[in-house]
């Protein structure tokens, strides 16, 4: 029987998408230097954060789609505001601010959405065992 998704509390929390219990990053995010270090395996249920070498590649996609995004809406702002003068610095500056979530989140983007289309094999099949005791959740 497949595993039952959780919805969006596992993702803004960088839970595991199959077991929504394990950690997908080693480190908090507030960890400058190794906030992007990310697990191997789910430590709860053991799926593959990464079945494939070059698996987050693809979140290059999300990542660009979320700055455009956040570049048009700061956009729109600044000109409400009738401060886009500022926005030459501004916008740029609260991109990088934002890095270390816009890393994480088209990440989460990838496991989430692209990891149970393409393996749905992998994905769905699992079936997650509680390391505690052996039995099936």
């Amino acid at each position: 029987m497949p595993a039952k998704r959780r919805g969006l509390i596992p993702f803004l929390a960088c839970k595991c998408p199959l077991c929504s219990t394990g950690n997908v990053f080693q480190n908090s995010i507030f960890s400058l230097r190794k906030f992007a270090d990310t697990n191997y395996n789910c430590p709860h249920c053991g799926l593959s954060f990464e079945p494939e070498p070059g698996f987050f590649f693809g979140a290059m996609y999300f990542s660009y789609a979320l700055i455009v995004a956040i570049i048009f809406l700061l956009s729109v702002l600044f000109y409400s505001f009738n401060a886009f003068e500022h926005a030459v610095w501004g916008i740029p500056a609260i991109i990088v601010l934002m890095l270390p979530l816009l890393f994480r989140y088209s990440r989460m983007m990838m496991l989430f959405i692209v990891y149970p289309l393409t393996y749905r094999n992998i994905f769905l099949d699992k079936k997650t065992e509680d390391p505690m005791d052996g039995s099936s959740v």
